[in-house]
């Protein structure tokens, strides 16, 4: 857990992450970029936290890298809905195609 900690430090948030901030800071919504490993669920680096004490991480991610790493995208999601459930958290998913003000702020806000 400490190497992939230390290995991510080092990481910048992709565009999209970037542009997922941006949305965030935009609408004042309660979460942080922790996806460069200053916080870890199990083994697991989540892209954003809420910082208003809900367990509820997201990962925001493009389609083609995941299913380099991955059989399916599904899989991927059910692997990370599995661990950061162990853990008490659950998990909201934004492929490149999702990442808009106006879905952002539904699935955040259901």
């Amino acid at each position: 857990a400490e190497h992939i900690r230390n290995t991510l430090r080092r990481r910048v948030p992709s565009s999209l992450e970037m542009k997922f901030q941006e949305i965030i800071n935009e609408c004042d919504l309660p979460y942080k970029f922790v996806g460069d490993g200053s916080f870890m669920i199990g083994r697991k680096n989540p892209d954003f936290i809420n910082v208003n004490g809900e367990k509820i991480a997201i990962e925001v991610y493009a389609r083609y890298y995941k299913l380099r790493h991955s059989e399916t995208i599904d899989e991927w999601k059910e692997e990370r809905r599995k661990v950061f459930s162990e853990y008490g958290w659950s998990i909201l998913f934004f492929d490149e195609t999702e990442v808009n003000k106006n879905n952002v702020l539904q699935k955040i806000r259901r």
